[in-house]
């Protein structure tokens, strides 16, 4: 990021959303996107395997923390990030997110999770898609407190290090109005900083731009619906390296 958009993006954080005000279109920073796009052509340069797959995403989490990192070092947050252990409002918004990050957690969870943990994932994944299925965002947004991360464990995300661009991005300055806002169904945006959603979302993008040059599947991808689509392929991993369509959309 230039000096510009270091101070554009001062001056968002220093202006926290409130309550009443509905959390806007994240705008997409053409300069962050063009490096997600950039790490996205370079990577699959070096050779269509699973490995350089699952680097996409990694890469592309790297970029993010790290620009987020250097913004508020550079930049005195106004309030303090409310977030903490055990806190877990946000684990109950439905998570999207591109191809490869929906590839990496898939293959994280197939090497990693013993067999009954990935079998009750799946009983999870089902529920939500059932209880969501012919709903809009509006209302399933409402009736979130229903409807869990399937990744999410005793309050606690199961795959922290890897959690997708979005949760990154999602925080609160008031725990005790993130989790009165859960209960109620409300959907009015608790106090935030834009810069974390703006850099998230750019990277995102630029992710989905890189992957569409490079003529693997882009678009954005429901979690728990991308889930499901990865189990149920052998090889979905090399599957989307080589161009072929493994998620529903």
């Amino acid at each position: 990021m230039n000096r510009a958009q270091r101070r554009k993006m001062a001056k968002q954080a220093r202006k926290s959303r409130g309550v009443s005000e509905p959390r806007p279109v994240t705008p997409v920073d053409a300069r962050i996107a063009r490096a997600a796009r950039d790490n996205v052509i370079q990577i699959v340069n070096q050779g269509r395997s699973e490995a350089r797959a699952l680097e996409i995403a990694a890469s592309a989490f790297f970029l993010a923390d790290h620009l987020v990192g250097r913004f508020e070092a550079e930049n005195l947050l106004p309030q303090p990030i409310a977030c903490e252990a055990g806190c877990d409002a946000c684990c109950y918004n439905q998570v999207e997110l591109t191809p490869p990050e929906a590839l990496l957690l898939g293959h994280h969870i197939k090497a990693y999770f013993p067999e009954a943990a990935q079998d009750l994932l799946s009983g999870h994944v089902d529920r939500i898609l059932q209880l969501t299925a012919g709903k809009g965002k509006a209302e399933i947004a409402a009736r979130r407190r229903q409807i869990p991360c399937p990744l999410l464990a005793k309050r606690t995300c199961s795959v922290y290090p890897i959690r997708p661009l979005v949760c990154r991005a999602m925080h609160g300055l008031d725990a005790a109005r993130c989790q009165q806002e859960l209960e109620s169904g409300s959907l009015a945006a608790s106090s935030y900083y834009a810069h974390r959603h703006e850099i998230a979302v750019s990277v995102s993008a630029g992710v989905l731009e890189g992957c569409r040059e490079m003529g693997c599947q882009a678009a954005t991808l429901s979690l728990a619906q991308a889930l499901q689509d990865f189990f149920s392929q052998e090889n979905p991993v090399e599957s989307w390296i080589s161009g072929e369509e493994v998620f529903r959309t």
